[in-house]
C-alpha cells in the first residue's frame, strides 16, 4: 500500500490506542479499509513520544495522528491526571474535531478491539438525515441473572462509545465542543460517582442535540454485554446475526484474552465480594456460534504480534525517575486546582514537585495486587478485615444514632471516591519547579518514555 497522511477525504475512520494496543488498531484498520476502500483510516497514538511507529502505520496505508495535531492544550497534564483508559477515551472528541476541521464530511470512531465484517451501509444512510449516530448497549431487556445487567448500564452508560459517527455540520461542532469541555476534567472511570470515562456523558446527547440517531440494528456492536439478544450463524462464508437475518457489520471483542478465549472477556465486577459478582456470564462453551469469529480474531491478533506489543510499558505510567504513578496520585492531581494551575511538570521529581509533595504526604505506589475474583480464597483472605470494619460501623450506629450515622455514611461514601482526595497534599510553592509541563526538555521526555522492550519485528 502507498503511504497515507491525513487528507480531506470525506469519509474518515479512526481509533485511539497506546503503544501496547497498536496491534489491535492495525487489525481494525485492515478490516475497515477492506470494506470501505473509499475511506481513510487514522490511528491516534496517545504515548508514542518519539514517533517510533509512524512509518509502520503509514506502511499499512493508515495515517498516524499525534497530540500536537489536536487542540488539547497542556497534554502532559491531561495524561498525568488520567490513567491509560481515561486518557485514551478522553482524547476522542478532540481528534474528531481535528478531522472535521480538516474537511471530512463523515467521521466514524471505532474502539481498537473491533473487527468489521462488511460495509456500514446503515450508518452511512443514517448520516444522510441525522447528525450523530449511536449504538445502545442493549436493545432488549437483559436477563436478571447475568452480568452485566441493567443496573450496570445505568452506571456505565446507555450507549457504548466503542462506536460513534458524526456528520460535519454545526450541530456536530457544538456537540464536540460540549463533549470535549467535560472530558478536560471529568473523564474518570468512576461509575459509583456517576461518571464512566467519555461514555456516560453521551446519555445526554439525544436530549441536548438535534437529530441523534440511535441505531438499534443487531448487526452492529455485537459484544459480551448484548449476547442475550444476538446469535451468530455463518452461511456461505458470511456471518449473520441469525435472529434478524442481517449480515454482521462489526463485532466488539471488548476485553478479549488470547490465552483464555472461552471466558470471552476479562472484565469482572469491581466488587468481588458482593453478591452480584456471582451472576452468570457467557462462555464460548455455552455459545458455540461465537467460536469461529473469536478464533479468527485471535489469529489476526497473533499475526499482528499483539503479545509483543502488549509488553510495551505505557510511556506516561511513571515519573522521570522511573517510579510508578499510582491511581491515587493521578486522582489527587486531578482534584487539586492549585497543582493543575501551576507551571510545574507533574512527571518531574525535582524539589518542590508534585512527586515530592506526594512522598512527603506518605503517598507512594505500593504495587499491591488487585482483587479480581470472588473465590473462597479471597473471602478467607479479606473476611477478617470486613468483619472488623462491620464491627466498627455497628459501634458508630450506637454512638451516633441512626440519623447521624446515615449522614456520616453518606459523607464517607462521597469522601472515599478517588477524585476527592486532593486535600491530602499541600498546595505547590509559589515558585514552580524549573521546567513547565509544556516545556519539558527532550532528554527528560526520553527518560520516562524509554520502551520496555525492543520494537516488535513486523
Amino acid at each position: 500500500m502507498t503511504n497515507k497522511t491525513i487528507t480531506t477525504n470525506t469519509f474518515q475512520f479512526f481509533t485511539v490506542v497506546a503503544q501496547n494496543y497498536l496491534a489491535y488498531a492495525l487489525v481494525l484498520g485492515e478490516s475497515v479499509l477492506q470494506y470501505h476502500p473509499d475511506a481513510n483510516f487514522s490511528i491516534f497514538l496517545v504515548d508514542d513520544v518519539d514517533r517510533r511507529w509512524k512509518d509502520l502505520i503509514e506502511s499499512r496505508g493508515f495515517a498516524a495522528i499525534y497530540p500536537e495535531q489536536i487542540s488539547l492544550s497542556e497534554y502532559r497534564k491531561f495524561v498525568f491526571q488520567y490513567n491509560i483508559t481515561e486518557a485514551c477515551t478522553g482524547v476522542k472528541p478532540f481528534v474528531m474535531q481535528m478531522l472535521l476541521e480538516r474537511g471530512a464530511d463523515t467521521v466514524i470512531y471505532l474502539d481498537p478491539d473491533i473487527l468489521c465484517f462488511r460495509r456500514f451501509d446503515e450508518v452511512i444512510a443514517a448520516l444522510e438525515r441525522c447528525n450523530i449516530v449511536l449504538t445502545p448497549h442493549i436493545c432488549s431487556p437483559a436477563p436478571g441473572d447475568f452480568y452485566p445487567g441493567e443496573k450496570d448500564f445505568l452506571k456505565s452508560g446507555v450507549f457504548n462509545l466503542g462506536f460513534i459517527a458524526l456528520r460535519n455540520n454545526k450541530t456536530a461542532a457544538e456537540f464536540l465542543r460540549w463533549w470535549s469541555s467535560h472530558l478536560q476534567r471529568d473523564c474518570v472511570q468512576e461509575p459509583d460517582a456517576g461518571l464512566f470515562v467519555d461514555q456516560k456523558w453521551i446519555d445526554l446527547a439525544p436530549t441536548c442535540f438535534d437529530e441523534v440517531h440511535i441505531l438499534r440494528n443487531p448487526a452492529y456492536n455485537i459484544a459480551y454485554w448484548n449476547l442475550h439478544e444476538r446469535q451468530m450463524e455463518e452461511r456461505n462464508g458470511i456471518l449473520y446475526e441469525s435472529q434478524s437475518g442481517v449480515p454482521v457489520a462489526f463485532m466488539h471483542f471488548s476485553g478479549i484474552t488470547e490465552s483464555n478465549l472461552d471466558g470471552i472477556t476479562k472484565y469482572v465486577q469491581r466488587n468481588p465480594l458482593g453478591s452480584r459478582a456471582h451472576k452468570k456470564r457467557y462462555t464460548l462453551r455455552e455459545r458455540p456460534d461465537l467460536v469461529a469469529p473469536f478464533k479468527m480474531y485471535a489469529n489476526f491478533l497473533t499475526a499482528a504480534n499483539a503479545e509483543t506489543f502488549a509488553r510495551i510499558i505505557y510511556a506516561y505510567g511513571a515519573y522521570d525517575n522511573g517510579e510508578s504513578i499510582s491511581q491515587l496520585e493521578r486522582s489527587m492531581y486531578l482534584a487539586s486546582d492549585e497543582w493543575r494551575d501551576s507551571n510545574a511538570d507533574p512527571f518531574r521529581t525535582v524539589p518542590g514537585s508534585f512527586w515530592e509533595a506526594c512522598r512527603n504526604a506518605g503517598v507512594r505506589d505500593t504495587s499491591r495486587a488487585t482483587i479480581r475474583t470472588n473465590s473462597q480464597e479471597t473471602i478467607q483472605k479479606y473476611g477478617p478485615y470486613m468483619q472488623l470494619i462491620e464491627f466498627c460501623l455497628k459501634c458508630c450506629v450506637r454512638l451516633l444514632g441512626p440519623e447521624k450515622y446515615l449522614d456520616f455514611a453518606k459523607y464517607m461514601r462521597h469522601q472515599f471516591l478517588p477524585h476527592n482526595h486532593g486535600f491530602v497534599l499541600p498546595a505547590p510553592e509559589s515558585t514552580p519547579p524549573e521546567t513547565s509541563a509544556t516545556e519539558a526538555e527532550p532528554h527528560e521526555r526520553e527518560r520516562y518514555t524509554k520502551p520496555a522492550c525492543e520494537p516488535p519485528k513486523i
